[in-house]
């Protein structure tokens, strides 16, 4: 059974795969439009400008939000809610340091600062992936074909993780409300999450995140694979 003080962290990593799954092909797409497009040249100039530019993008979209919500409801209600993540290793950390603060909004203010700089951190490695993406699209493959297909493995695991995210974005967004009290699962093609209610009973699906993960990582092998081979057939003159 995983300790209540860690949940954050499996919490942040769902967090990225599903965010990752748009941003990094918003990315892709960004990239190969400022090659096309004057006016979006300033953003590829260099790769330390790139990375900059979407860290800061991540820091300020994360603290404008957050203060959007807390704007519309405070002082009745504190939206810990709009911290996601964030908000569970604050508290750890402030228990197991005995800190009891009774201010909820210094502990609303300490998650916001924890969230901004790990949303900037996580869109600069997004960041460096995209500009690494598109750099393997436009140049030639070099002799060491190993290398190149074990490049191809990564980036179809890559695509495998996107489509998959994605899927499971659209059909959150789509799902229908069965219940007032929001108890609902998450999760295509295997249930990973359930959210709970007023009364709890949140969690995650063991074998859903198990059985979401294998689908993964079979769907970028399979990929890979056919990408590899056809490769191979081409090289050696062979039609498929």
């Amino acid at each position: 059974m995983v300790n209540e003080n860690t949940m954050w962290a499996l919490y942040l990593l769902f967090h990225i795969w599903l965010s990752g799954s748009l941003l990094l092909p918003f990315m892709v797409l960004v990239r190969w439009g400022g090659t096309k497009w004057k006016g979006l040249y300033w953003l590829i100039g260099s790769r330390k400008r790139w990375l900059l530019i979407w860290g800061c993008y991540g820091l300020v979209m994360t603290i404008a939000l957050a203060a959007l919500r807390l704007v519309e409801f405070f002082p009745d209600y504190v939206p810990f809610d709009s911290l996601g993540w964030a908000y569970m290793p604050v508290w750890s950390a402030l228990n197991a340091l005995h800190i009891h603060t009774k201010n909820l909004l210094v502990e609303f203010l300490l998650g916001l600062s924890l969230r901004a700089f790990v949303e900037a951190a996580i869109n600069c490695g997004f960041a460096a992936i995209g500009w690494w993406f598109y750099r393997w699209f436009t140049r030639e493959a070099g002799a060491h074909r190993r290398n190149v297909a074990i490049e191809r493995y990564g980036i179809c695991l890559l695509l495998s993780a996107c489509a998959l995210g994605i899927a499971n974005k659209v059909y959150s967004l789509l799902r229908p409300v069965t219940s007032s009290d929001f108890f609902s699962p998450h999760g295509i093609p295997f249930t990973y999450f359930h959210e709970g209610g007023f009364a709890g009973g949140e969690g995650f699906v063991w074998s859903g995140v198990m059985g979401d993960a294998l689908v993964i990582l079979l769907f970028g092998a399979i990929l890979g694979w056919v990408w590899n081979c056809r490769k191979h057939s081409i090289v050696n003159g062979i039609i498929i």
